[in-house]
């Protein structure tokens, strides 16, 4: 189990490269406030040749997030003859994930152990897509660092052919603009001091890749960008701060080219991580080209909409001015909510660094948009069009 205790024994080790932490050799990041492990295994490798690989003919199990990303990629998987399995909390009469062929639904928490084990029954790949909405450290791991522990062990021990997990690219040092991250680049090795978030998603990977070392989980992990289209919403933190859907603050000036991929693409890398070839242990950016600026992606939402955005730059610092003032009141209070915040944080909200997926683009056999207009029509217009449609529904 994943606690505090470890982590703060992980602290006094990582202090020393190498410690044995567990069983397993570590590298890692130390801060006064917590410690990452990061697992030698970290270091992946980057996977060249696209075999199709044959026995996935067992049920696919699809774990977290179903709204957005997760139901496109089990209508996707349904409409392709698969067998799918979702385990969810929802219990509306009217659940969307019960209207596809070949999808069986199975509700619980994958918090309860008991109801991941008995959808594991019969599975032989596993989707997890985590959701990431902890308020505080202590949470994060108990509701999201600890239940993903649980999974992979308890898909190990069914015999999975592969572990998909949905990471994102919150995680990386992306503040410099002269620096460029890749298929092969490593996670922020200041993660300590980012958001619960990106250190979430962090901890996960590093608990996953220590169990792909030492246990051999058949683990794949794919970072997904700026996510857009059809089912999100037009209010985007990749973007900007919003106040609302047509009013925001630009990260910065909001003229850099930012990583935006189409949800269609992201489901489409999803799709193909199940069957290709040798990838255990290989992490994958899935990211389009750097086509939009946050600028850009505000005048395509003005001119569907036909509605004036509210859209101006603020400097970073700014943010984090705002946050330390926040933070210092709950300090005072002793909230249990309260952080440090972190000016490297605010910095890598505006994404600066390029992007480029063009190695996992061909290891995968993948290929996104690749078009301003297509990331523009599919990706922005759809979200656009659906705010304006439930702003004018009638309530009821």
């Amino acid at each position: 189990m994943v606690t505090p205790g470890h982590l703060q024994t992980a602290t006094k080790c990582l202090r020393q490269p190498g410690s044995q932490i567990g069983g397993a050799q570590m590298g890692g990041i130390v801060t006064d406030e917590i410690a990452i492990v990061i697992p030698a295994a970290a270091r992946l490798s980057s996977c060249k040749a696209v075999v199709r690989v044959s026995g996935y003919a067992k049920r696919i199990l699809v774990i977290g997030e179903t709204v957005f990303l997760g139901l496109q990629l089990v209508e996707r998987l349904s409409l392709a003859g698969r067998r799918v399995r979702v385990l969810t909390p929802k219990t509306a009469a009217h659940d969307p994930l019960a209207n596809g062929t070949g999808i069986e639904v199975v509700h619980g928490d994958y918090c309860d152990p008991a109801a991941v084990d008995r959808a594991l029954d019969g599975v032989g790949t596993v989707y997890h897509l985590p959701k990431g909405t902890a308020r505080n450290w202590q949470t994060a791991l108990e509701n999201e660092v600890e239940p993903t522990r649980r999974l992979a062990a308890a898909a190990l021990r069914r015999g999975v052919h592969r572990f998909i997990y949905v990471g994102s690219i919150d995680g990386y040092a992306s503040a410099d603009a002269r620096d460029t991250i890749s298929q092969s680049t490593l996670l922020d090795p200041l993660i300590a001091r980012r958001n619960l978030y990106a250190r979430s998603k962090a901890a996960c990977e590093s608990v996953l890749l220590a169990m792909t070392r030492e246990y051999g989980l058949p683990l794949v992990i794919i970072r997904a960008g700026i996510v857009i289209g059809a089912g999100s919403s037009p209010v985007h933190h990749g973007v900007g701060c919003f106040s609302r859907w047509d009013r925001l603050t630009y990260w910065g000036d909001g003229t850099n080219p930012l990583p935006f991929v189409l949800v269609e693409d992201v489901v489409d890398a999803l799709v193909r991580a199940l069957t290709v070839a040798d990838i255990e242990g290989c992490s994958f950016l899935i990211t389009d080209a750097p086509l939009l600026s946050a600028r850009a992606y505000v005048a395509a939402m003005q001119a569907r909409a036909n509605i004036p955005v509210q859209a101006a730059p603020r400097a970073i610092w700014r943010y984090w001015i705002e946050d330390l003032v926040r933070e210092l009141a709950k300090g005072v209070i002793r909230h249990p909510n309260r952080r440090r915040p972190s000016l490297h944080d605010w910095r890598c909200r505006a994404h600066r660094t390029a992007y480029d997926a063009r190695g996992s683009a061909e290891a995968l056999g993948w290929r996104p948009a690749g078009t301003r207009a297509a990331l523009i029509e599919r990706g922005i217009y759809p979200s656009v069009d659906a705010a304006l449609a439930a702003r004018t529904a009638p309530s009821s």
